[in-house]
């Protein structure tokens, strides 16, 4: 009687850890192309051809991801992914083989932001923002002169991103009220 109560307790408990392991395995993913993302088609990747899970710092760190796309596998340059999920829910954009972390992906004007650690002594960590006009632009310093130039179509984004901002810093800034950043709300309340 006691050998079969442990082993059902055993068994249970194998059952019961199965899916929560498999689940944390397909955490990490890429988006081959810009609309993937738009669409939230996550293809799994791996950095090694016989290796079943990989996370996102995994496929950030490898040179070559193997991609399963509709039931193929096949290499991919990781120059040429378009962005990297990972487990804890960040999504990377690799653009010109540099990493961007994304900072509001369903925002009508993507931010993203890159940590630069020092280099030598008396160096201090600094954070630089980028943008990119939607999921396909190219990405770009996040100043006003580059934000205007990249809507100078729009008008009236124009004149609100002026009346909003005084300075480049003010660009990212995060309205805690409406939870979104406030560039992000403003091109949203101004297109064309």
């Amino acid at each position: 009687m006691k050998t079969t109560s442990f082993s059902l307790l055993i068994g249970c408990l194998f059952a019961l850890s199965a899916p929560s392991a498999k689940a944390q395995t397909n955490c990490s993913g890429v988006y081959l192309t810009p609309k993937d993302f738009l669409a939230g088609n996550l293809c799994s990747a791996t950095t090694g051809r016989n290796k079943t899970t990989s996370t996102g710092d995994d496929l950030l760190s490898g040179r070559h991801l193997f991609v399963n796309q509709a039931g193929m596998v096949r290499e991919v340059a990781r120059r040429d992914i378009y962005a990297i999920k990972c487990c804890d829910g960040n999504i990377v954009r690799i653009f010109h083989n540099d990493t961007y972390t994304l900072l509001n992906p369903g925002g009508k004007i993507l931010l993203y932001k890159v940590v630069v650690y020092p280099f030598s002594k008396g160096d201090v960590l600094r954070v630089k923002y980028f943008f990119s006009r939607d999921a396909g632009s190219d990405v770009q310093d996040l100043t006003l002169d580059n934000v205007r130039e990249a809507f100078r179509d729009n008008a009236a984004f124009g004149k609100a991103v002026e009346a909003a901002f005084r300075s480049d810093r003010e660009l990212y800034a995060y309205d805690k009220v409406q939870k979104c950043y406030m560039l992000d709300r403003i091109c949203a309340a101004n297109q064309d």
